[in-house]
């Protein structure tokens, strides 16, 4: 059973408990001597009945205007069907006596006007069907806000598993070939590197493979991911490029989105390696109280600029930001003659 299904049954529960609740009261308030007066219980539940009837009425016929927001045909269907049945109520002691039921015993208000009480009991009843209408309304407005947020998470979550889907799926092809062929060029001369590069490459295949399957994917795993991702790309790097790569060693465990920052490490080792003269690479990691935050430098040249935008490859990093974070992370792109940087804050829970 979907959500959907689940809200819905839930709502008609609720409707039924009310109105079992509704007509069970004049069996309790008609109890006198240990007796039940029958006469007076369906006196009351034949007077309860049109307003039964508008609710049973506007829920499920009316209600469905309104949603479809179709606001005329709702206003004027409504008000006839409160207009009528509040009519069709005033004249109980008329079908008392059609369907040969006698008025309870009591002391009855004394009538000067038939025409003032008729008056009087279609207003009150007029009141209490505007006051059924509005509680409805109420109550299943509320219902369809809380299915709608509940749609908008499921939806945001899917948003959130296929742009990691799409990253996984970016980073594997090439960047395995990229580290195969470097691995292959280092067996013959660094056999010891070339060796614990295919183990930092296992390490990042089991995380591409299980742990962004994983809840309980946290910073400190990320953090190791990308020490591996860094350890294979310095395999191809000149001595001319400086990577630091700093980072908390302690209160890590908490947790984020799988693969979170491999996109902005990718892009500044697409971008700021340069050609000729020195490179520089500069990624840091700190924690605040409720925040992370996280920082990321590159060099740039007039070469790398004009054969591609590194904010384009950014791009995917927002729209997915976005969908885990909404409006509650703070992304700062500093673009300077020679260097590229990214600031990035978020918060610490995002669950």
């Amino acid at each position: 059973m979907n959500t959907n299904s689940k809200i819905f049954n839930g709502e008609n529960l609720v409707y039924l408990i009310l109105w079992l609740i509704v007509f069970s009261m004049p069996v309790f308030l008609s109890t006198g001597e240990n007796q039940i007066d029958w006469i007076r219980v369906q006196h009351e539940i034949i007077r309860m009945f049109p307003f039964f009837l508008i609710f049973l009425i506007h829920n499920f016929l009316l209600f469905r205007l309104f949603r479809r927001k179709k606001y005329v045909n709702y206003v004027v269907l409504t008000l006839i069907l409160i207009s009528t049945m509040s009519y069709v109520a005033s004249f109980n002691a008329e079908i008392f006596r059609i369907i040969d039921i006698p008025v309870p015993q009591g002391p009855r208000p004394r009538t000067f006007n038939r025409q003032i009480e008729f008056f009087n009991q279609f207003f009150y009843n007029l009141i209490f069907s505007i006051l059924i209408v509005g509680f409805n309304n109420a109550f299943k407005i509320m219902t369809y806000w809380f299915e709608e947020k509940r749609n908008n998470e499921k939806l945001a979550k899917q948003k959130v598993q296929a742009e990691l889907e799409m990253l996984r799926n970016q980073i594997s092809p090439h960047f395995l070939m990229n580290t195969l062929n470097n691995i292959h060029a280092l067996i013959d001369y660094d056999s010891e590197n070339a060796k614990d590069s295919v183990i930092r490459l296992s390490k990042l295949m089991r995380v591409l493979l299980y742990e962004t399957e994983n809840s309980n994917y946290s910073l400190s795993k990320e953090i190791a991911f990308l020490n591996d991702y860094i350890g294979l790309m310095k395999i191809r790097l000149a001595e001319n490029v400086k990577v630091e790569f700093e980072f908390p060693d302690k209160n890590t465990d908490f947790p984020i989105p799988p693969l979170l920052f491999v996109s902005f490490v990718e892009n500044s080792f697409k971008h700021g390696i340069l050609a000729m003269g020195d490179s520089f690479i500069d990624i840091k990691f700190n924690l605040g109280d409720d925040n992370l935050y996280f920082e990321i430098s590159n060099s740039v040249s007039e070469t790398t600029k004009s054969f591609d935008n590194p904010k384009i490859g950014l791009e995917n990093s927002r729209r997915r930001l976005d969908a885990v974070y909404g409006s509650n992370y703070n992304l700062e792109i500093i673009e300077k003659q020679d260097s590229f940087t990214v600031k990035l804050k978020i918060p610490r829970t995002w669950r």
